[in-house]
């Protein structure tokens, strides 16, 4: 009885948030008072706005209150435009969402790491698995929020010795540097899918709630193989992925 109770008192609560009665940004009643209304243990009360905590449509502010979440505000990425590595764009610069420049997202940490390929990365990139790999992650910030982890994969045999093993930004592209080495870029493909977050991205994107994040995998290619792997990784309700084709007004 006590678990369909909690579930009924999710239902009314979250009834009251889509019907806009608790618009967002109000603030739920306290615990004790909701108890109250509702007749029920706290611990009912925990579990009930627990579930709506998980689902995203309230959020708990330390030492303030409980409070009926902002929808997100999706953004409109072109995933079909590529960086323009030879103006100085790195990777993380080509899934640019759209808008006023002004507000365009920054990377502002960076991680470099030799690892092992496993068996997909490995069956992308052409390589064995257990083959080395160089690793390079951004940590891309729109303002003060979490916007996109970019993760790019390298063959080691292609950039040993080269700026792409050091950490931090490198003052040159990354296309530009295996470009420089025999490895100019000539095509792309892309696979596109959502999935849930592992504990690196839920921890980078603060996510308190179960919201699955969409993956763009993004294979570069010179003209005899695959020569990285990018994979953009964002939250999935704050993004809009679009594909041009032909001239667009």
């Amino acid at each position: 009885m006590a678990g369909a109770k909690y579930r009924q008192i999710a239902d009314d609560l979250r009834e009251q948030i889509t019907s806009g009665k608790l618009p967002p940004g109000s603030q739920l009643p306290t615990e004790p008072n909701l108890a109250a209304e509702y007749d029920a243990s706290r611990s009912t009360i925990r579990l009930a706005t627990g579930l709506l905590t998980h689902e995203g449509l309230i959020e708990t502010r330390q030492g303030v209150g409980t409070y009926v979440a902002e929808p997100p505000t999706p953004l409109t990425v072109v995933f079909s435009r590529e960086e323009d590595w030879q103006a100085g764009e790195h990777a993380d610069e080509a899934m640019q969402p759209e808008g006023d420049s002004a507000t365009r997202p920054t990377a502002e940490r960076f991680h470099t790491e030799t690892v092992t390929a496993d068996a997909e990365v490995a069956a992308v990139l052409n390589v064995s698995e257990g083959a080395q790999l160089v690793v390079r992650r951004s940590y891309v910030y729109l303002g003060k929020d979490p916007w996109s982890l970019v993760v790019s994969y390298y063959p080691m045999d292609i950039v040993r010795g080269t700026e792409l093993e050091q950490a931090g930004r490198n003052t040159k592209t990354s296309s530009l540097v295996l470009a420089e080495h025999g490895h100019q870029p000539v095509g792309y493909r892309h696979d596109i899918y959502a999935r849930m977050p592992d504990a690196a991205e839920t921890a980078f994107f603060q996510l308190s709630s179960a919201i699955p994040v969409t993956v763009v995998s993004r294979i570069a290619y010179d003209s005899a193989q695959p020569i990285r792997l990018t994979r953009y990784v964002y939250r999935a309700d704050r993004l809009r992925l679009r594909h041009d084709m032909g001239t667009v007004p």
